[in-house]
Order: C-alpha cells, then structure tokens, then sequence
C-alpha cells in the first residue's frame, strides 16, 4: 500500500538498524519513475487537501497547519524560502498570504506541477529533478514538508539542502513519526521511517546541527528544525538508539497481529462500511474480498466522491443495515475519533478497531 492508498506489487518489508534505530524498506522498482510520473500529490482539484483535524469549530487541514508551523519561525523581512519537495506548494503559498515580503522557490522531481507555480513563482526560481548550483548558499529558510520519508539516500539530500543554506539559514521539514503514527511502518514508498534517534544521527552526518526534534506539533510526525554545523563544531552521537529499536519492533509485532485479526475478521455475508478514505481504511478494505458498501469520512474534498470504487459519504449518512464500521484510523485515536457510541452510528451496528 502506497501513501496514496493504492496497491503496488511489491512486498512490505522493514528492517531495524541495531546502531541508531533508523527504520528503512527496500526501494520502489525504478523509484525515479514513479515520483516522477505516478506519483500524483493532491492532483484531483485546485482545493483537495488532506484533513489533519476535527474541531468543534470545524475541519483543519494539513496545509493550513503546516503553514501556521511556518509562520511561527520569526522569519526577516525577505528572506529567501525554498520549498523542497513542494509539490503544488499549497503550504508556502499560504505563508504568502500572510508574509508576502518573503521570496519564494520551489523545488521538485516532477515536472507535473509547474502550472501550479505559475503566475506566483517567477520561472528563475522554480527547479526541477536537481538543484541548481546557483542556489548554493542562498536561503534563510528551507522546508520540507513529508519529503524525506521518500527518498533513497536522506543524509545525501539533507547535506545538499544545507550547502544550499545561507549563513545562519535554517532548515525546516517534517517526516512521520513511525512511533506516534505506526502505520507509517506498512506504507510501501516510505523508504525512511525515522526515529529521535536516527534523526539526530542524519542531521550529525550531514553537517547540521539540530535545533529541535518534536513530537507535539504535528500529531504522529517529527518537527525538526536545524542549522549548519559551524567549522570544528563535534556533534556528539545520537542516544536512545537501543530503546526506539525496541519499540519499533514492538509496534511490528502489533501490526502482525492487527492484520492477522482483520484477515479472520467473520464478515459472513454482513453488510459493512469504512470510517475513513485514507491509508488505513485503504489497507483494511484490501484484506478483503468483498467491497464496503461505503467509506465514511469527515473530509468535505472526498465526501461525495469515489474511493476504490465505493462511495465517499458523511458519517451521518451512514446506510441503514449497516451491521458493521471498521476504524480505519490510526489505532491510537481511533477510539477518541471514532467512539463505539457515535450519536450517528445505525441501530444494531457494531464498531471494529484495529487493535482489538
């Protein structure tokens, strides 16, 4: 299952590193092709975005928190921001509409989103598959938001991005957090899966030296925040590698038996349905044979679509008859998002979480 909740034929494998507990699975057959040309971010509208949040006062989305996170670096009057890995670049797009001083770049492995930079990105400062020689040593700010996770080589792009830094320039990126968003483990093109521990030992070998490694601004990823090295300074070696091997390992064995338990789950002719169209409702639906009568999902850019040929609906209009809901979130929200006495849920319908 990819992060775009679509099936490849290619097995899940992770493999823990004894040494400084960094998590990683074999490449994607011809990994540059498929970013390059099927790996399609947030295509379907000029508005889709993913939800990061409920609130009592409405839906929050990633792009607009990612922007908040931004914003919330006291960046100078002008400073020279590169989204790296920017995809559409909806996130440095809504810095701009706060801080419009800034100057932006754009930087990606796919030429499918220049028309998406048009009109706000002047072409000089728009690159594609590498980065210009040019742009060495110019910015006060790099971002890149879920990019790492993706590529094969991350202490190689993370010294790159810092030669690409100005002096004192930061760098800004977030990666999951395969330990407060487990699933993170099963999803085919994350290569990386990133621990506190593996993070600082990247950063360290890639010349830069970490300002913070968080866990409490993004709910299941790390926020890390880094400058440059400054010549002669040592960065002492990453710790705690022993104890994130373990609990990686642990959340394995979890997951073996999560699946276990959805491929015997008794369906027997029941009518079901899906709570959430993402990753998680994705990999449940593909253990079985029979389709969901109807994924549920509080995303108003799914509801009333399609998703693997079932419909997109509101919670509230949950078919009647439906016997049984499978949380496909994250089993540790799961019971907080979705409450086995949802005001909504039919008569008589039963409520099945991954983790039992």
């Amino acid at each position: 299952m990819t992060s775009l909740s679509t099936l490849i034929a290619t097995p899940t494998e992770v493999f823990v590193c004894d040494a400084c507990a960094h998590v990683q699975s074999p490449d994607l057959p011809d990994v540059q092709a498929f970013y390059d040309r099927e790996y399609r971010i947030s295509l379907q509208s000029d508005e889709h975005d993913q939800l990061y949040e409920q609130r009592d006062d409405g839906p929050v989305f990633r792009t607009g928190h990612q922007a908040s996170l931004v914003l919330g670096l006291d960046l100078p009057d002008g400073a020279k921001v590169l989204d790296f890995g920017a995809a559409k670049a909806t996130t440095l797009r809504a810095v701009l509409k706060q801080r419009p001083d800034l100057h932006p770049h754009v930087f990606d492995v796919s030429e499918d989103y220049r028309e998406h930079w048009n009109g706000w990105v002047d072409v000089a400062d728009q690159a594609t598959y590498r980065l210009p020689e040019a742009w060495s040593g110019r910015f006060d700010l790099i971002t890149a938001h879920f990019v790492l996770e993706h590529v094969t080589d991350p202490v190689g792009i993370l010294a790159e991005l810092r030669a690409c830094l100005a002096p004192g320039g930061r760098l800004f990126f977030t990666v999951p957090d395969p330990v407060g968003n487990s699933g993170d483990l099963l999803v085919a093109d994350h290569l990386n899966h990133f621990t506190t521990s593996s993070l600082t030992e990247a950063l360290h070998r890639a010349g830069l030296r970490p300002l913070a490694i968080r866990q409490d601004q993004f709910r299941g990823a790390h926020v890390v925040l880094a400058t440059p090295a400054l010549n002669g300074e040592t960065l002492g070696p990453a710790t705690g590698a022993a104890s994130c091997a373990e609990t990686v390992r642990d959340l394995l064995k979890n997951w073996e038996h999560a699946l276990s338990s959805i491929d015997a789950a008794q369906i027997d002719g029941k009518t079901f349905a899906i709570y959430g169209a993402g990753f998680y409702g994705t990999l449940i639906a593909s253990r079985f044979s029979e389709k969901p009568v109807c994924f549920l999902d509080r995303n108003p850019h799914l509801q009333g679509t399609e998703h693997i040929g079932c419909p997109v609906l509101t919670p509230e209009a949950c078919p009647v008859g439906v016997e049984l809901i499978f949380a496909g979130l994250n089993p540790d929200h799961a019971r907080r998002i979705l409450p086995a006495d949802a005001a909504w849920k039919p008569d008589g319908a039963r409520i099945v979480y991954l983790n039992g």
